[in-house]
């Protein structure tokens, strides 16, 4: 889940790092410029401080200061105080008379300035160590560590020419980013550590990075040793794609991309093949019943484990209506013995046990896949086109002539899944045969952060939370993402409650982030049951930095994590979102137009909202 905005906080220094043959260690421990307050309309208070958009460049046009920077890093830990202050009262807390204006001058960022610039007990020269923590006061004898380093190799940067000093900043760059931003999930980030690992990957580089090369592996180097999944360098063509913002020449190659079978594939699993991490929504690979967890095995009699990445692109990549033949092992789940019992109905070539023959019977079969060495299931899937809408509806009826329930089939979270869910509820609210809806997030995977707050807004009532997001390692909340106060430029126009007729949630192990902060929000404040598997429990935000306006790529960022409206934090816990009523099945492939054709979890969703009206 990515953000397009960004809330509230500590603002952070935008100076550059940098360095070089003219840039000596006393001009590094300068203090440089905050951002330009009057240009980003900041205010001096931590207590409602704007920050530029998250996409925008740092800026870069105040004097460099490299201990500057190192401050605003190691604060993090400091200003923890100030941010309790800053993420709001509790409903229906009132600020004691004058106590803001004084709390804003105690906690203003020039009395911070004056704070750390004063010296222990009135002399000496450096910052006041007394209001930084151990981590930090390390971090920043790491960061002069690594300033001496740029210093001893500066003539050797001179010879190498300015692309050797422009790759360096963007190194600095990158790691000023994750210094300022990042939120670490498991808690095992330091600032000491960081510290040294700029000064690590620089070493390993002799100090020079004299290509674009050098750069993205430094960049990968460095933040690879956060073992944050989430957090990355993307190249160029992979950042614009992200943003989808792909040049014309790659379009074509991206439409080429598109039409396969759908499957995102991880790492070579202990027993052989490669695990499935997520069918695609509404793709073949879906529509054949592969599930999270799954092992593919094969393709077209090809071992998977033995291919590079690229290698299984090609070969699930194929003209539109071409078979690719797939042998896979479903995970030891329920969901599993469907996908046996699916395969086994479709046009499925053969299905045989690891250790012995095929097992007659639907029942073996079921009790087989349950097993880590279940059955295999070699099946034809066709390939087709794969990008899909965000949105797909259907009516199903049920009960006496007339009446309906309307099924919304939710591909992703993007402004058209907002803008499609809002032309649904407008027409079928008011119509008196919809008894109510059954919103499927199955292999959902996420998406824009605000249009899953926004689809989620328009089924709630004035004053409902939608969601909360806490950042920091103090885990403070940041952001109370509320109905009716959301922030107007980031929501410009939204619609208000259109639904208030009964709502089902079909959610399965690939139902994930944005999706999950959707389902959190309606299932909290009430308004919709839960069916399905338990959720697969990533409820952290990302944001995209562009490293030289995306010249040189960018980094994509763990800014945040959020917690449902109840304060369930599926991320901690990683446990997911656990449904109320369990069902394991999965989307057959095209919409349902009647209950007898549709899949189990439908049919136990219709029979909720029966129950309801």
């Amino acid at each position: 889940m990515h953000m397009i905005g960004r809330p509230a906080r500590i603002p952070c220094c935008n100076a550059k790092l940098i360095s070089g043959p003219d840039v000596r260690a006393s001009r590094l421990l300068q203090f440089a410029c905050c951002p330009d307050r009057n240009k980003h309309k900041s205010k001096t208070s931590l207590l409602a401080t704007p920050v530029p958009n998250p996409l925008a460049e740092y800026e870069d046009g105040c004097s460099p200061s490299f201990l500057r920077i190192a401050l605003r890093t190691a604060v993090a830990f400091v200003c923890s105080a100030a941010v309790a202050l800053s993420s709001g009262p509790e409903p229906g807390w009132g600020w004691p008379p004058g106590a803001r204006a004084e709390a804003a001058e105690a906690y203003s960022v020039a009395a911070y300035e004056r704070a750390v610039a004063g010296r222990r007990d009135g002399g000496g020269d450096g910052p006041n160590l007394a209001l930084f923590t151990e981590d930090a006061q390390k971090a920043m004898s790491r960061l002069l560590q690594y300033a001496r380093y740029v210093e001893s190799i500066s003539a050797a940067e001179q010879s190498c020419g300015s692309a050797c000093t422009e790759n360096r900043e963007m190194l600095e760059k990158a790691w000023q980013v994750v210094a300022s931003e990042h939120y670490s999930a498991s808690g095992i980030f330091s600032q000491r550590v960081w510290a040294d690992t700029l000064l690590e990957v620089l070493k390993s580089h002799n100090g020079l990075l004299t290509s674009k090369a050098d750069l993205q592996s430094a960049i990968s180097d460095m933040l690879s040793s956060l073992q944050d999944p989430y957090t990355e360098y993307l190249p160029p063509s992979a950042f614009r794609r992200a943003l989808r913002r792909p040049l014309p020449r790659e379009q074509s190659y991206l439409r080429a991309q598109y039409v396969g079978l759908g499957l995102e594939l991880g790492p070579v699993a202990p027993g052989g093949g490669r695990v499935v991490l997520a069918p695609l929504a509404g793709s073949p690979a879906e529509a054949a019943g592969i599930s999270r967890g799954d092992r593919l095995i094969s393709i077209d009699g090809t071992p998977v484990d033995q291919l590079e990445v690229e290698q299984l692109r090609g070969l699930m990549r194929g003209p539109a209506g071409s078979t690719a033949t797939l042998e896979w092992i479903p995970a030891p789940t329920a969901n599993a013995g469907a996908a046996v019992a699916a395969a086994a109905a479709a046009s499925v070539r053969n299905i045989v046990s690891t250790s012995h023959s095929a097992a007659s019977g639907a029942a073996a079969n079921v009790a087989a896949a349950r097993l880590s060495s279940g059955p295999r299931i070699v099946m034809d899937v066709e390939r087709r086109d794969l990008p899909q809408p965000a949105i797909k509806v259907s009516k199903i009826p049920m009960g006496p002539p007339g009446f309906y329930v309307t099924y919304v089939r939710l591909l992703y979270f993007g402004s058209e899944t907002t803008e499609g869910l809002e032309a649904v509820l407008q027409r079928h609210e008011g119509a008196p045969g919809n008894v109510g809806y059954i919103l499927d997030l199955r292999n959902n995977p996420g998406g824009v952060f605000e249009e899953a707050i926004a689809s989620a807004s328009m089924f709630l009532r004035r004053g409902d939370v939608i969601a909360k997001t806490i950042r920091g390692p103090e885990e403070v909340v940041d952001t109370v993402w509320q109905v009716g106060s959301l922030p107007a430029e980031v929501f410009p126009a939204l619609p208000g409650k259109l639904a208030s007729k009964p709502v089902a949630l079909l959610a399965n192990r690939s139902t994930a982030s944005a999706s999950e902060v959707f389902a959190g929000a309606l299932r909290d404040n009430g308004r919709a049951a839960l069916v399905g598997e338990r959720t697969f429990g990533k409820g952290l935000v990302q944001y995209y930095f562009p490293l030289r306006d995306g010249k040189d790529g960018g980094v994509r960022v763990t800014v945040a994590k959020y917690l449902t409206p109840s304060g369930y934090d599926i991320s901690g816990r990683g446990a997911g979102l656990a449904p109320d009523l369990a069902c394991a099945d999965y989307p057959h492939g095209g919409l349902p137009t009647g209950l007898q054709q549709s899949d189990r979890c439908i049919r136990q969703a219709a029979a909720l909202l029966a129950d309801k009206t």
